[in-house]
């Protein structure tokens, strides 16, 4: 369920990466023209709770810090005491660093920035407070809160980190950020972009294997790839083909079966009427000899009877 939360951030950073590796892989790359978009610092803001960091923070931070820089911040850091405050921070670096989870540390090889960036790498995480809002201090206006016990300045330095923050990464570590983006993070996406897309150094022998030789085996297996693909698609479809020729060839002879069972049934049919008829004519013709027969001798008798009538006078 946690993966829901961090994924969209996961996708977004990897997003940016993937534009400025299109843009790079272009024949003709316009990068004078280009907006770099990739995410060169991430201010992760840490609740304020005072005991340990949250499981979500943890599994957050674990799935991004190869991708970005980290820089952790306690958020409304005025609800904690001075005492709780730093016992807090001690408590989240112990946890972050008993989790593997690396996060930005500012660089200390440059002899011009090396003092104030070993002083902030102690301060980590900053305690930060916001406001949108102005009140009034002595005789000037200052950002920050009013509070019955007093005024919490967001830019005194005694209230909160925020000038500490607001320096490090606007004056003294902006380019060093954008370096390690690049040199760090974004080659590690690239890698492993390439790696998985088969690219490589070298061959099977250890030995340096260049960018157009492997481009032309990757057009050739995905070339042969195709092909295989097109040849099982087409016996798939011929098999396909020879299964439905089967099954209307079944259809047909069915249907020829049926048909001359059909054809035999209305032959006896027809045979049978024929009979019947002619049957019928045998009786018709037998009737009327009969009937003349009985008609004949009615004529006799009563010839006779008239021969007698005539014979008797």
């Amino acid at each position: 369920m946690m993966k829901i939360y961090y994924q969209p951030i996961v996708d977004y950073i990897d997003a940016q990466f993937e534009a400025y590796l299109q843009e790079e892989l272009k024949i003709k790359r316009s990068f004078n023209d280009y907006h770099d978009s990739r995410i060169h610092v991430c201010l992760y803001f840490i609740s304020p709770t005072g005991h340990s960091l949250k499981s979500l923070d943890l599994l957050t931070m674990k799935n991004i810090d190869s991708k970005v820089n980290i820089i952790p911040l306690i958020a409304k850091a005025d609800t904690i005491s001075k005492n709780d405050l730093q016992k807090f921070k001690c408590k989240i670096m112990s946890e972050l660093v008993s989790n593997g989870i690396q996060i930005y540390q500012f660089p200390t090889d440059d002899e011009t920035t090396a003092q104030v960036n070993s002083s902030m790498n102690g301060h980590l995480p900053f305690a930060v407070v916001g406001s949108t809002d102005e009140v009034k201090v002595g005789k000037r206006m200052v950002r920050g809160r009013q509070y019955p016990w007093g005024v919490l300045q967001v830019e005194n330095e005694n209230h909160s980190d925020f000038v500490k923050l607001r320096d490090i990464l606007l004056n003294t570590n902006m380019e060093d950020l954008k370096e390690q983006t690049h040199t760090w993070h974004y080659e590690h996406y690239r890698c492993c972009k390439l790696q998985k897309m088969g690219f490589t150094d070298v061959g099977p022998d250890n030995q340096p294997v260049s960018f157009q030789e492997i481009y032309e085996a990757k057009r050739q297996e995905f070339s042969d790839q195709c092909q295989r693909e097109e040849e099982e698609l087409k016996q798939k479809f011929m098999q396909r083909v020879k299964e439905k020729e089967t099954t209307f060839k079944e259809a047909e002879k069915e249907l020829q079966d049926k048909f001359e069972h059909l054809k035999r049934v209305q032959q006896e049919e027809t045979m049978k009427l024929e009979e019947e008829r002619r049957q019928l004519e045998e009786e018709i013709i037998d009737f009327y000899k009969m009937k003349a027969a009985s008609e004949t001798l009615q004529t006799q008798a009563c010839t006779n009877i008239k021969k007698d009538k005539d014979r008797k006078k």
